[in-house]
């Protein structure tokens, strides 16, 4: 009897500046996921069709990993429910293609923005490309001021919320159709 195939997962991490995005990513996801983010392309034109390049190559390489990679993280701030849409457009253009099934999950990094704020402080100006960097104050408050939560009803099988639980640390909770972390 053939074993059913499991679904590949495209993460779409989602919150602020200096959240916690890339530490969490590198700490509970880079061992089985693709990393896919804005940062690699800063400075350079046509970052929108690389990402989406980038994730289509990135789940093609998970489907034929042998299950080594789970799938593929976008890291990026993701704020808007509008701008989300384009990854489920990649799940579903790359299902479509390949008949895989991909499972489109979100991380909510609820943060304090004075957290935040300090902790971009430390950053380094002229960081590489890849790695986080200092942004100007003024963008991150913006950033926050059109934060909206990812939601049930935009298409996600499953939304985790994190929250920095300390230095290093962080607390991952399942969010119900209600929005409330099920707890």
């Amino acid at each position: 009897m053939p074993s059913e195939v499991q679904p590949l997962e495209l993460v779409i991490l989602v919150g602020i500046q200096a959240s916690g995005k890339t530490t969490f990513f590198r700490r509970h996801l880079a061992e089985r996921h693709v990393h896919v983010s804005l940062d690699n392309w800063r400075g350079k034109g046509g970052v929108r069709r690389r990402e989406h390049e980038a994730i289509l190559a990135g789940l093609h390489e998970a489907a034929g990993s042998g299950g080594r990679l789970r799938g593929v993280v976008v890291d990026n701030t993701n704020t808007t429910a509008a701008t989300r849409q384009r990854y489920f457009d990649c799940a579903r253009r790359f299902s479509a293609e390949t008949r895989l099934p991909v499972r489109v999950r979100a991380y909510f990094f609820d943060a304090d923005l004075e957290g935040c704020l300090a902790r971009n402080a430390a950053r380094p100006a002229d960081a590489a490309v890849g790695t986080p960097y200092y942004v100007p104050p003024v963008a991150i408050r913006a950033f926050a001021a059109r934060l909206q939560p990812p939601a049930r009803e935009e298409g996600f099988d499953e939304i985790l919320r994190v929250r920095i639980a300390g230095e290093g640390q962080f607390q991952v909770e399942p969010v119900g159709p209600d929005g409330q972390a099920d707890t």
